[in-house]
């Protein structure tokens, strides 16, 4: 088969784009570094749950089976996103790493760990928002006896000797999922950062992000004005886990992590915190090394344009982005999303073969 466009991901951005694409008889094929669709789901906290309702976690026409206002499971997405794209029959490469692409008389060539390689005119990055989990450099100044995860490699509980002073750096929804649950049976200090308004899940009987999609606050651009305020403000749906409630289950709330010492932790207003084990919960940056090109890459991720009329066009014709935050509006990174930002990204692949 010939290969009109190749996507490198998995994930629903690089699913919904295949599908989309097939639809206008354009042939993909995606390849997955992962051995199933939804591994990287698969490999999140036991009990994680998402901050959207099952009605605002689905992909068009392919209904989340379970109540429409509960709350979905990790293990539940991975599956749904299996089930995905053997209902669309979608051609999919599992176990495949890319390591570098060329670009060479109009087509981009991948080549994978197993000296594979693939060729198309047109190629999307479906990488995803979160890949590769953050570590600051002061991670190197603590003792090796401090057992340290990241949150994609943190479980469950049993991962730490019950009654473990264990501290939680980040606030936000990862942070504070695994701060409650190991409150039980640990000691826990959950460390937060920029202050952020800590909103709940639902309004009025409804789910937030259905308030959002109806008023369009959710497909507000990139560069508009209010995308740009709610881009400073950055809301986190929490639900009940605000800090009060935290607190109530003997979590201890702690100002911005600046300083780490052998078993001490610093807070930016100098208190002192021992522990045993601690939890990175700092957030994601991107994969490049890849993506061998230049000019498409920086110190800060995958460069690319934004916004809802160019958002995913890169410096290369035929080479387009999907699945990033803030890729055209607060909506690109989500399950609902994703079809909106495939439409668009479609119909330049579709231009570009007919160019």
């Amino acid at each position: 088969m010939k290969i009109d466009c190749l996507i490198v991901g998995a994930g629903q951005a690089g699913l919904t784009l295949a599908v989309t694409l097939n639809k206008k008889k354009i042939n993909t094929l995606i390849l997955e570094r992962d051995q199933h669709i939804g591994d990287v789901w698969r490999r999140r906290p036991d009990n994680m749950l998402l901050f959207t309702s099952r009605m605002m976690s689905q992909l068009p026409d392919f209904p989340l089976q379970g109540a429409p206002d509960g709350y979905p499971g990790k293990d539940e997405i991975a599956d749904y996103l299996e089930r995905y794209a053997h209902h669309h029959n979608l051609n999919v490469l599992t176990g495949t790493q890319v390591i570098s692409v060329k670009h060479q008389d109009g087509l981009f060539t991948l080549t994978t760990e197993k000296k594979e390689q693939f060729s198309a005119p047109c190629l999307i990055n479906a990488t995803g928002a979160n890949q590769v989990p953050i570590i600051p450099e002061m991670a190197s100044d603590l003792s090796p006896s401090v057992q340290q995860l990241t949150a994609d490699r943190y479980q469950n509980p049993e991962q730490f000797q019950a009654g473990s002073r264990i501290a939680v750096i980040g606030d936000g929804a990862s942070g504070r999922q695994i701060s409650k649950e190991l409150s039980s049976s640990m000691q826990v200090t959950l460390f937060c950062g920029s202050p952020r308004p800590l909103v709940s899940n639902r309004v009025l009987g409804k789910d937030l992000f259905w308030w959002l999609h109806k008023s369009k606050i959710l497909y507000a651009d990139t560069s508009s004005l209010l995308g740009k305020i709610v881009q400073r403000r950055n809301p986190l749906p929490c639900g009940e886990l605000t800090n009060q409630h935290l607190s109530g289950l003997n979590v201890q709330i702690a100002q911005k992590l600046v300083k780490t010492e052998h078993e001490t932790l610093y807070d930016q207003q100098g208190k002192k915190y021992q522990i045993d084990g601690l939890i990175w919960c700092v957030g994601y940056k991107d994969a490049t090394d890849w993506l061998t090109l230049p000019d498409i890459s920086d110190s800060q991720g995958f460069v690319c344009e934004s916004g809802n009329i160019n958002g995913g066009k890169t410096a290369y014709s035929g080479l387009f982005i999907v699945g990033r935050k803030w890729l055209s509006s607060r909506s690109s990174e989500l399950l609902l999303g994703a079809a909106r930002d495939a439409q668009r990204v479609a119909q330049w692949v579709e231009q570009k073969l007919r160019a």
